[in-house]
């Protein structure tokens, strides 16, 4: 039986091959930048292989963009509804070839630190670090530890100076003052290391405060460079950078590139974000936005469904990706979401009734969500399974819902794979293929 449903998998796959290929030909040359082609078209292909490749009006894969941009695969022609994106500041991301790489501001960030290629969306922060990758700056301080450098090369790729520590953890470590404390809030630690030389592993320690009183995750390391991290798990009163070898021998030696400590809200708990450089001074990575995405030509207000697949990076706060009227006005919306207790909601308002409806799961994890909507229902479902189903009292009217924004007042940040849109209610069946 499995064998039957690969072949068919196969021969329908192969037939919507010359179709899918044309797709991200046009999207190829309406774009700036275009990556991650192999991976989006086998997104692709599991809309083709259910049969509802043709109903969907939009949809995005991380492949093709451009400064001020984010391209839909669909449609191919105009409208072409592709999403705005904003961001005033440059940022990093980690590359196809697993690089950490610069992008001019207001350029989309598809990542691969997760292994595959992902939109990423991130809120505002700041590495209060100084001379994140200077260690001999005099702001650097080596306690029982002796610091090194030599050329080698980054993880960026490229040939610079790299600055080494050897020592024991018992007599110190490498330290450094945040630009400004922590007081009151989480923390987040960062740093990539490497071992330099020797066999096996080292346990490198990873923390805030100063040696005599520190606060530290210890990591096993090897010869390729790796990031590693320290969270807290509620506020501190962190006012320091700390990282030390801890191994048996005064002799291991590890290399370090990127030190970054972030602050969180008052009260939350530790997040590390996306690297942020830093030379005399803390820098700050400003928040992405994504808006003013679709046209009311594609999207049906009276019926429709709305999947993605996503992973919030979690705040205390509503995470949105919602289809509007005219502007980011919520008051008129069909909306996934992510709420302030880690759980996933939908949210169907039109002009005369609200109806929320739960997926189940936590905004925390990699879900395939849908809600569906057709004048009187409203069904959610998660990963191939139906969860929720609601009445709906009064529906939208024509041309209601006319934009797409991964953006409002309570923003998204996270992690986007895919994202579709419907024009009419696609049958039960078909949402269960589509998110299992």
């Amino acid at each position: 039986m499995i064998s039957i449903l690969n072949t068919l998998y196969s021969t329908v796959t192969r037939a919507g091959a010359p179709l899918i290929d044309s797709l991200f030909a046009t999207l190829k040359g309406r774009s700036t930048f275009f990556e991650n082609e192999s991976a989006s078209k086998e997104l692709v292909e599991k809309f083709k292989s259910v049969d509802i490749l043709d109903k969907a009006s939009i949809l995005l894969t991380p492949t093709g963009y451009s400064s001020g941009a984010i391209h839909n695969v669909k449609p191919d022609s105009t409208p072409f509804g592709d999403l705005a994106f904003t961001r005033t500041s440059s940022a990093t991301r980690t590359n196809e070839q697993g690089l950490v790489e610069v992008l001019a501001a207001n350029t989309p960030r598809i990542d691969y630190s997760t292994g595959v290629g992902i939109v990423s969306l991130e809120k505002s922060s700041t590495n209060q670090i100084r001379y994140s990758e200077d260690f001999s700056n005099a702001l650097w301080q080596t306690v029982g530890v002796i610091l090194t450098s030599s050329t080698g090369t980054n993880p960026k790729g490229e040939s610079a100076t790299i600055y080494a520590i050897k020592g024991n953890y018992a007599q110190g470590g490498l330290e450094a003052n945040m630009a400004s404390a922590a007081a009151g809030n989480g923390v987040g630690v960062s740093c990539w290391v490497r071992k330099k030389n020797g066999v096996g592993t080292t346990n490198v320690i990873i923390g805030y405060a100063d040696s005599s009183s520190v606060y530290t995750n210890t990591v096993s390391v090897g010869a390729d460079w790796q990031r590693i991290t320290y969270t807290s798990t509620g506020y501190t009163g962190a006012n320091r950078f700390y990282i030390d070898a801890a191994g048996v021998s005064v002799d291991d030696t590890i290399e370090i590139w990127g030190a970054q400590v972030e602050k969180t809200g008052t009260g939350e708990s530790g997040k590390v974000t996306s690297y942020i450089p830093t030379t005399s001074t803390a820098e700050t990575r400003t928040a992405g936005e994504y808006i003013d995405g679709g046209h009311v030509s594609l999207i049906n207000s009276p019926s429709g469904v709305l999947f993605v697949e996503r992973q919030c990076f979690g705040s205390s706060s509503n995470e949105w990706i919602l289809l509007t009227a005219t502007g980011e006005d919520e008051t008129i919306s069909v909306g996934i979401y992510g709420n302030n207790n880690s759980g996933n909601s939908a949210r169907v308002k039109t002009s005369t009734s609200t109806l929320y409806k739960g997926f189940g799961g936590s905004k925390l994890n990699m879900d395939k969500l849908a809600v569906k909507w057709d004048g009187t229902s409203v069904k959610t479902f998660r990963n191939g399974a139906l969860f929720q189903t609601g009445t709906l009292l009064g529906g939208f009217t024509a041309n209601q819902l006319t934009e797409l924004h991964l953006s409002t007042g309570q923003v998204f940040y996270g992690r986007l794979k895919q994202l579709a849109v419907f024009n009419e209610a696609l049958t039960d069946a078909e949402i269960i293929a589509l998110t299992t």
